[in-house]
């Protein structure tokens, strides 16, 4: 009996501790991968194989994915973005979740850790920008206007997105007040947790409601370079609304309607829209707090390991384009933000509901333990195996963005605040331009990419 005890919870604590231990490992190897651009067919062939095997799909396509485009292969991007969408469609949106549901009914109660990477709504939006973007570098203007629309649908309907997460979470809160103990285990708690966060969000300005003008402004340039210059207008009205004082938007938007009412525009200026994509973004990271529980009418005091957001490092404070410096458009941080802010309150509530349902367990396993302590033991061990927070996320993806537009004279020319020269290159001067600048950090290389029309 002892030893069959100690396998299986062994067996258990290597499940958990393994699936820990590499998503922090992960991490690190895909923002290393993206970072000193490795193009390596061995690395996408190995991801490729991950996906055929249904193995943690969103969160290997989209870092696998963002990878391939900063090695300039955005056909390969796609394929990588195309397997996120198919699992957004069967696991994310409800339209088929029930194999996926049934699986991990039981294992999600314990830990998330195990479970398939779903990401965030804004990740879910991003992943059709650099679907559109990549399409653009391919003159593929039919599917980039697809994309497009996709990312503006999917911003649209973020409050739909966040009800049906809540929904989602649902199952847990009702296995957690079966516990008579509930009110008292979950409020007070609750509230000692809300006090941790209160310093996080101080770093971060948050809004009520959820938006990303990243994707709008995107839009609205696409559909300038395309021609639609009436639908341009009308995205670029969202923007300017939103962003009254910015100087490149103001210049744009006087751009876009003098497009959208002149009748003959063969021969109307064309422009150089330039987007810079700042450092690295925030991401994920854990911490751990020791609470009371009440069980059997005893205080047990039990850790319990929370999601926070980790600030990181901008790369260049601006860039100078042709002599003109960028302006600061939108902190990305802060909509990841809002959105972790939105969705907090089911995060911890579940984060409590896992925590009571494991310190029942090992209260009632000690209560009832003929093994001599080994089950309690086990038990025990398992718990604070699976006490980890979930700290996968989509690496590499900017901190901020910034923009330029200038008139289009047939040069291109991109500085750093110092006035050293990072890109230089000779345009089609009859053509609108639309360049994204792509930087990590000071110190490495910047990839720049051109779509002209």
């Amino acid at each position: 009996m002892k030893i069959k005890v100690g396998l299986i919870f062994s067996g258990i604590v290597c499940l958990f501790l393994t699936a820990c231990v590499n998503q922090v490992k992960q991490n690190t190897t895909f923002e290393n991968t993206l970072t000193q651009k490795y193009c390596g067919d061995d690395f996408f062939n190995q991801n490729l194989e991950k996906i055929k095997k249904n193995d943690d799909v969103i969160y290997t396509g989209l870092n696998a994915g963002l990878i391939a485009r900063n090695c300039g292969d955005f056909n390969k991007s796609n394929v990588f973005f195309d397997a996120v969408e198919e699992s957004y469609k069967y696991d994310v949106d409800l339209e088929n979740v029930g194999s996926k549901a049934t699986k991990f009914v039981g294992t999600t109660l314990l830990n998330d850790n195990i479970v398939d990477y779903d990401g965030s709504l804004y990740e879910r939006i991003m992943v059709n920008i650099y679907k559109a973007l990549n399409y653009m570098e391919e003159d593929d203007y039919e599917n980039a206007r697809v994309e497009f629309n996709r990312a503006l649908m999917r911003q649209d309907k973020a409050k739909e997105y966040f009800a049906k997460e809540i929904e989602k979470n649902r199952a847990d809160l009702d296995k957690a007040k079966e516990d008579k103990n509930y009110d008292k285990n979950m409020n007070e708690n609750s509230k000692v947790i809300e006090e941790q966060y209160d310093n996080l969000f101080k770093e971060f300005d948050t809004t009520k409601n959820f938006i990303n003008p990243y994707a709008t402004y995107l839009a609205s340039i696409f559909f300038f370079m395309d021609k639609d210059y009436r639908k341009a207008a009308d995205l670029f009205r969202e923007v300017a609304i939103i962003y009254p004082k910015n100087k490149t938007i103001k210049k744009e938007a006087k751009i876009f309607k003098e497009y959208a009412t002149k009748i003959k525009v063969k021969k109307a200026k064309k422009y150089v829209f330039v987007v810079y994509e700042n450092g690295f973004g925030v991401v994920k990271d854990e911490f751990a707090l020791t609470l009371p529980f009440i069980v059997d009418k005893k205080i047990i005091s039990t850790n319990i390991a929370l999601q926070t957001l980790k600030k990181r490092e901008a790369s260049f404070a601006n860039l100078n384009i042709n002599g003109q410096n960028t302006n600061d458009f939108v902190d990305l941080d802060n909509i990841v933000a809002t959105e972790f802010k939105i969705n907090m309150p089911v995060m911890i509530a579940k984060a409590l509901a896992q925590t009571i349902i494991k310190t029942t367990l090992n209260v009632a396993v000690a209560n009832n333990d003929s093994t001599g302590g080994w089950l309690s033991l086990a038990t025990a061990v398992a718990t604070a195996a699976t006490n980890k927070a979930d700290v996968r996320s989509w690496r590499g993806l900017p901190k901020s963005i910034a923009i330029a537009t200038i008139e289009n004279d047939g040069n291109l020319e991109i500085k750093d605040p110092q006035g050293n020269i990072l890109f230089q290159k000779s345009l089609d001067k009859n053509k609108n331009v639309l360049v994204i600048v792509r930087s990590f950090a000071p110190y490495l290389a910047a990839s720049v990419a051109i779509m002209e029309k």
